[in-house]
């Protein structure tokens, strides 16, 4: 006759600690009071969160608003960019539009994502949101784009 042996489980629960998301300025000042309750150094750490607790649709518009007409007028065309990059290196595409706000890898793909103004549709038209430059074995595969 088999013997089952039996195991007790255990369920541990652990708290975890509360993320505190920050909409504002004046919610991270609370928080920030709240924390260290000392004016001084809440007011430094103020000056320099400013730009981290933007979203990135508020940094875009500000970038946007800081350009001026010719560089506006200096953006490359979509569809220029589209049929130039395929089949480019890393190096090319570099020259062709500049480096990368943000790299991401997946699988054997590499993403670089621009989220400058760097393209837009035509002469008049808003810059794009975003382009994707996506490289299958260090060669651009496809481009892709975010419209304004």
């Amino acid at each position: 006759m088999k013997q089952s042996l039996v195991i007790p489980i255990l369920f541990v629960s652990l708290q975890c600690a509360k993320t505190v998301q920050v909409k504002n300025q004046e919610n991270l000042f609370e928080n920030c009071m709240k924390t260290f309750q000392d004016e001084q150094k809440c007011k430094e750490f103020m000056s320099n969160s400013v730009k981290d607790i933007q979203t990135d649709e508020e940094k875009r518009e500000e970038d946007l608003a800081k350009l001026t007409k010719e560089q506006l007028a200096g953006l490359k065309l979509r569809k220029e960019i589209k049929d130039t990059l395929p089949g480019k290196n890393g190096n090319f595409v570099k020259e062709f539009i500049g480096v990368p706000d943000e790299i991401k890898r997946g699988g054997d793909r590499e993403y670089w994502i621009y989220k400058r103004p760097i393209s837009k549709f035509d002469g008049e038209s808003l810059p794009d949101k975003e382009i994707t430059v996506i490289f299958r074995r260090s060669f651009v595969e496809k481009v892709e784009h975010k419209k304004p």
